[in-house]
């Protein structure tokens, strides 16, 4: 599986309203996009969170009815957040990766670690094959 995890810096919020802080998290992982005046990704993500509290995956049909999107626009961005790494299909459901946002964000900095770990072996086998 080929995940994109894209970290932006961004100020974070002065205000720490839940809505403020998700976009700032959403903004952060790069899958909130300026493009997206109407905020559908945060929705999306918002309704995942509710179904990781309650236990219950959700099918695009569900996240679609609940958040009053097309579903071509809500499979568009489950899309981006399964590249990202941070929500996960298993069969026609979506669902966080992990129970909780705070495991979830823990899985990919791991994730980033082992990554960058493989670069850094690999950079050095480079480095010796150019006698660096």
């Amino acid at each position: 599986m080929v995940v994109r995890v894209r970290v932006i810096r961004h100020r974070k919020p002065i205000e720490n309203t839940l809505d403020d802080e998700l976009e700032w998290l959403c903004s952060s992982l790069g899958f909130c996009e300026p493009i997206d005046r109407d905020k559908t990704a945060i929705a999306i993500f918002k309704k995942l969170m509710e179904s990781s509290h309650h236990g219950e995956p959700l099918r695009s049909d569900d996240i679609s009815e609940g958040i009053g999107k097309s579903r071509g626009a809500v499979v568009n961005h489950l899309n981006k957040l399964i590249s990202s790494g941070l929500v996960v299909r298993k069969k026609n459901r979506y669902e966080l990766r992990e129970q909780t946002l705070e495991q979830t964000i823990r899985e990919l900095r791991r994730d980033m670690e082992r990554m960058l770990d493989d670069m850094e072996e690999t950079a050095k086998e480079i480095d010796k094959r150019f006698r660096l």
